[in-house]
């Protein structure tokens, strides 16, 4: 998700105004403060709305706040209101706080907590999750040991992520059928299904050279 940046002094201030907002319940005042900001880009009504649906316990509201507040580089409050959202089994805070401690942003570095909490995600269906978790397998991120790479879970969220279009998912499964590889046996049915997906989606022909457009 894409958040529009606040500068510091700005968001502190708008922080310090929530406790204005008139009452409503943290849902409306969610949906209110989410419309505010991502549609009419009213930074300085949005957030105290937010804020208080937060502030209320609303974990979408939590996640939300977490991901302006990543964005504005207020990690240690990002992590806090992530880790809200988290604890409520709620994906997109699953996902962001993984995603800080991943990179040891606003708390100590901790790859085995990121792991966990971006897999929690990912088994929701959270499709950033999916995909980060694929790259790990794909890549050695997260610490994931040799081993596991080379199992029935990484050809899980690596199948999963290329089902979803991400290339390099896709990549890793055409050198797993072609040369063997991620625990899977070659097959070159397989390989070829998975390489004319991915020349499809970069536009090219069935020779892996780039379409050309069409005589008038």
């Amino acid at each position: 998700m894409i958040f529009p940046q606040i500068q510091k002094p700005v968001l502190a201030l708008i922080l310090a105004a929530s406790c204005q907002a008139a009452w409503a319940g943290p849902e409306e005042d969610y949906t209110s403060g989410y419309d505010m900001y991502y549609k009419k880009g009213d930074v300085v009504e949005a957030m105290p709305l937010l804020t208080k649906a937060a502030d209320a316990g609303y974990a979408p509201a939590q996640a939300t706040l977490g991901g302006i507040l990543d964005y504005s580089e207020y990690d240690e409050d990002a992590i806090a209101y992530y880790r809200k959202a988290a604890d409520q089994g709620n994906a997109e805070g699953q996902f962001g706080l993984g995603s800080m401690l991943s990179i040891g942003e606003g708390a100590p570095k901790d790859t085995t907590e990121a792991r966990r909490l971006i897999a929690l995600a990912a088994e929701q269906g959270h499709k950033q999750a999916v995909s980060v978790l694929a790259q790990a397998y794909i890549s050695g991120k997260l610490d994931i040991p040799e081993n596991e790479r080379q199992g029935a879970e990484a050809q899980r969220w690596i199948k999963l992520s290329a089902e979803d279009n991400y290339l390099p998912a896709i990549d890793a499964l055409i050198k797993a059928y072609r040369e063997g590889g991620l625990g899977l046996e070659a097959n070159a049915a397989e390989a070829e299904r998975w390489q004319a997906k991915s020349y499809e989606l970069q536009g090219l022909n069935k020779k892996g050279q780039r379409k050309r457009a069409p005589k008038k």
